[in-house]
């Protein structure tokens, strides 16, 4: 009994270890920039990152003459904008590039040719210190179309080594309730709760992008309307760290004022597998088909429940922050409730209600930026103290 009982604990380690991984395990790095130059026809293209990325280049001839460029999974945060994908005008040769994700675990970046071309040489360039990028460097040169033709097999050479990988800044995806054709909760003056949550979203991000921490995404940086499997889809596409909704309430009573924070009620816990499966929410833990089914949904269970205990301390540590601000909150700031938005099973999500638009006071407080900067400094702060524990757990394993 004794015995079994240790295979048992053994087992479980090994999953809870696999568990941690598919959470924990990251885009590879960040791309930052795709440039063109070179003289003539010839065209060098220079991928900027800021970790060492492995890389494998090869060629299509099927439809349009194509170069691609496949990396590990990377965050796309082209010009200063982290997106799902993109595109892009070349120069020489190319005549646009396009890149996004192309499977859970990878990332690509296709150069679509204006003329056929192979490449000429490719070659790494490391940064010297921490600010300077690191650089994938290919040569393309024109070709006759039977050369391309030839060479278009699409193996070049595998990937190539590269240096060590370093650690990348959390990605925070910010998600401003409502929008466009729906205006969510209105106060009596006509404040509408999709320009509060926008305006105050965008001073979240600028605050988060000065600390140079952390790299922030928007569901929306304009009034559109998303739908809300939308904007859980874009969050895990991207590879989220942290999901932070934010809102503006409402109230039968005009004297109720005050924050409060949610996370996913039991209800609402029940709904993650059916909305999983619509939506194709798969986990890495779900990828290997080698894997007997029963493991798989075990360690599917062990990444929800850490998810699900991340998203507690990140709420309970901003219900903390608020009150620490002087930011008025509810009575029983914490509470729970069956949100779309925080059904993701694998990304740590906290709802934020920033008060009520049928307060009076918290209106002002709400439209005012000067006022509302112990607002943003509580959530700003949350995420600091979150991030910090993060990696306190992880440097102590």
């Amino acid at each position: 009994m004794r015995a079994l009982v240790a295979k048992i604990a053994l087992l479980l380690g090994v999953l809870c270890m696999a568990a941690s991984s598919a959470v924990a395990d990251p885009p590879t790095g960040r791309v930052t920039s795709v440039r063109f130059g070179g003289e003539g026809q010839a065209t060098r293209i220079v991928i900027e990152s800021d970790s060492p990325l492995q890389y494998h280049v090869f060629l299509l001839a099927t439809g349009t003459s194509r170069v691609v460029v496949d990396l590990p999974r990377v965050r796309w945060s082209i010009g200063g904008l982290t997106t799902e994908s993109g595109s892009g005008k070349g120069t020489g040769v190319v005549a646009g590039y396009r890149y996004a994700h192309n499977t859970a675990t990878t990332s690509r970046l296709v150069l679509d040719l204006a003329q056929p071309a192979t490449v000429a040489r490719e070659f790494v360039l490391a940064g010297k210190d921490k600010d300077e990028p690191h650089r994938i460097v290919i040569d393309l040169d024109p070709v006759t179309p039977q050369v391309f033709a030839d060479a278009a097999t699409g193996d070049m050479g595998g990937p190539q080594p590269v240096a060590r990988q370093v650690s990348r800044k959390p990605l925070i995806v910010i998600d401003p309730g409502h929008g466009g054709k729906d205006p969510g909760a209105l106060s009596r003056g006509g404040v509408k709760e999709k320009d509060v949550t926008l305006a105050i979203a965008l001073q979240v991000r600028d605050v988060l992008v000065a600390s140079g921490r952390y790299d922030v995404a928007l569901t929306r940086s304009t009034d559109i309307f998303i739908e809300l499997e939308d904007r859980v889809t874009k969050a895990r596409n991207l590879g989220a760290d942290l999901f932070i909704a934010l809102h503006a309430d409402a109230g039968g009573k005009p004297t109720t004022r005050g924050a409060s924070v949610y996370t996913l009620s039991p209800d609402g816990e029940k709904r993650i597998d059916g909305v999983s499966k619509q939506h194709d929410w798969l986990l890495d833990v779900e990828i290997d088909s080698d894997r007997p089914d029963e493991v798989n949904q075990i360690l599917r269970d062990l990444v929800q429940r850490e998810t699900k205990n991340q998203s507690a301390r990140f709420a309970s540590g901003l219900a903390e922050a608020l009150t620490a601000s002087g930011w008025p909150t509810l009575e029983n700031t914490l509470r729970r409730k069956s949100l779309y938005v925080l059904l993701s099973p694998d990304t740590p999500a906290a709802l934020l209600e920033m008060g009520f638009l049928t307060n009076d006071e918290d209106v002002t407080a709400l439209q005012s930026e000067a006022k509302r900067q112990k607002l943003v400094a509580a959530v700003s702060h949350a995420i600091d103290t979150y991030f910090d524990n993060q990696t306190m757990m992880v440097a102590g394993r």
